[in-house]
């Protein structure tokens, strides 16, 4: 019995977490007190309706399941999920990645966003879900992951 509380003292007791993909947990979710702020700033912007698997998939983005991907994924990240069901992070380690997450959109959109950086993501009812800065178009790589999404909806 003496022995327990020298043990006790000794001992510590790790997290059984393990760490996110790429270093850090991703939340991207606004802070309450900044919502108005990104509101009046996404009356300005192109918007985008999305489509309820997008809103699905902004949900998973948002919350961190998808770290280290802070957003859809740009045309360098959907390759290597495509070709190599992995990214490579920044520090130089790669991460399971097998299953693509972008937003394919069509051309109607395309042309309201027009040459316009940033877009504003709207959910099926019309409120805003996400502002994307530093958009990017890439037309021969999503219209082929659209088409399969189409056909897996029906």
């Amino acid at each position: 019995m003496s022995s327990v509380p020298l043990c006790k003292d000794s001992v510590t007791i790790k997290s059984s977490l393990i760490d996110p993909d790429g270093g850090s947990l991703v939340d991207l979710v606004v802070p309450e007190s900044k919502r108005e702020l990104k509101a009046s700033e996404a009356e300005l912007l192109p918007k985008v309706k999305l489509a309820k698997i997008d809103l699905e998939w902004v949900h998973v983005i948002s919350e961190g399941w998808a770290s280290p991907l802070k957003g859809f994924m740009r045309e360098d990240e959907y390759l290597q999920s495509l070709h190599f069901n992995s990214l490579r992070v920044k520090d130089g380690s790669v991460v399971n990645m097998s299953l693509p997450i972008v937003l394919a959109i069509d051309d109607e959109d395309k042309e309201r966003i027009g040459v316009s950086t940033d877009v504003a993501l709207v959910g099926p009812d019309g409120d805003l879900v996400l502002i994307i800065g530093k958009w990017e178009y890439v037309a021969e790589l999503f219209q082929e992951y659209k088409e399969g999404n189409d056909a897996d909806a029906s």
